[in-house]
């Protein structure tokens, strides 16, 4: 599915559907992407061809979940931009984690990250190309992370309902009709393909910066959870993070374990699931929405929190089930215990990460009256 997903790909069909009055087109970096799209009837160029630079350079509005350069971080000048971004979370990037910068980046302290012509020139599309109207999941987010991170004021945050949020709030008869509709066949298979097991649980911890093998970390024996799955007539699925570089391709001999390719969308397939196993990715306030199942599996609990993103206040706004070695973990999937959140401690969660959906805002009609449209 290449670079076709997350919140843009969500509003981008929205807006199609929805706002006929608005040119809506895909700019995509992966040409496999061009044959896909164009075979749902989607508008899209390769953002080198003529169009792509065209309509990148006469567009009126970008919309990205990172940064200006997933579409054309040269031709962005001008545009109204939209972040969208892509998880709710307490993980502190950007501005909020300077020291991280300074070390990354070889800088000599957190001043030359203002004062830098060339680190500026480097990290422009990044840092300093901030973005006219942010996406926020909830207010507390908006002003303990999003604006702080981003480096922009509180008037340029709407909060509002990811657009890749809405099929897990309207459930799995909603979910059919999109992947029916947008989705390749063979996700339609997989989810079917799901009915046929008592349980099923989808395992996606997020990356290491370091590049480290941590699955082989993490201490899993496959054949002893292949062994438990099949005895409980479960599925265990594996979907890692599309920056994780790991070679997991020996699971697909098992009968009760499975890879979800780390390129494919998991959003449509997720309402299907019963469990999610993670550790410290965005997944968990995604999977919160559903008020399902959850295991936090922090084989490297104190590697991972001391040294990645401030994490100070994982303990507080992560919150579950806890299994810090595979022995652990397999004993809360054997116990059949309930792995719900508490529902005092849900509700709390819901309001922290995303204002319990209060907030289902039109983003096109809000850009629309932002930049004169309406």
């Amino acid at each position: 599915m290449g670079s076709f997903m997350d919140n843009p790909k969500y509003m981008f069909l929205e807006t199609i559907e929805k706002h006929k009055e608005i040119n809506a087109i895909w700019i995509t970096h992966k040409k496999e992407d061009l044959i896909y799209l164009r075979r749902i009837g989607v508008k899209s160029y390769y953002w080198l061809s003529f169009k792509g630079i065209y309509h990148a350079l006469t567009a009126k509005v970008f919309i990205c979940d990172h940064h200006v350069g997933n579409v054309n971080q040269f031709l962005s000048g001008g545009a109204f931009f939209i972040n969208l971004w892509h998880g709710a979370s307490v993980k502190r990037v950007r501005w909020q984690a300077p020291d991280y910068v300074v070390k990354k980046y070889h800088l000599k302290d957190k001043r030359e990250m203002r004062t830098s012509f060339r680190f500026k020139i480097r990290m422009w599309p990044i840092l300093f190309r901030r973005p006219d109207l942010l996406l926020t999941p909830s207010t507390i987010q908006k002003k303990e992370f999003f604006a702080p991170m981003m480096d922009v004021s509180e008037e340029n945050c709407i909060v509002g309902v990811y657009p890749r949020s809405k099929l897990l709030i309207e459930g799995k008869d909603s979910a059919i009709s999109f992947i029916k509709k947008y989705e390749p066949s063979e996700t339609l298979q997989f989810v079917e393909s799901l009915g046929k097991y008592d349980k099923t649980y989808v395992y996606m911890p997020t990356w290491r910066n370091d590049r480290r093998d941590f699955i082989m970390q993490a201490g899993i024996d496959w054949q002893y959870l292949n062994d438990i799955m099949r005895e409980s007539n479960s599925l265990f699925v594996v979907k890692l993070h599309p920056s994780t570089k790991i070679n997991i391709d020996n699971l697909n001999c098992y009968s009760n374990l499975c890879i979800y390719p780390s390129v494919s969308d998991i959003y449509t397939v997720l309402p299907f699931i019963d469990c999610l196993i993670t550790d410290y990715s965005s997944i968990y306030t995604d999977f919160l929405i559903m008020n399902k199942e959850i295991i936090l599996y922090v084989f490297d609990y104190d590697e991972y929190v001391k040294t990645s993103y401030n994490l100070s206040e994982y303990d507080k706004y992560f919150i579950g089930k806890r299994a810090y070695n595979f022995d652990q973990l397999l004993q809360i999937m054997k116990s059949g215990e309930d792995c719900h959140v508490p529902k005092e401690q849900y509700e709390f969660l819901m309001n922290f990460f995303w204002d319990n959906n209060r907030y289902n805002i039109d983003i096109a009609e809000e850009t629309k009256k932002r930049i004169g449209l309406c």
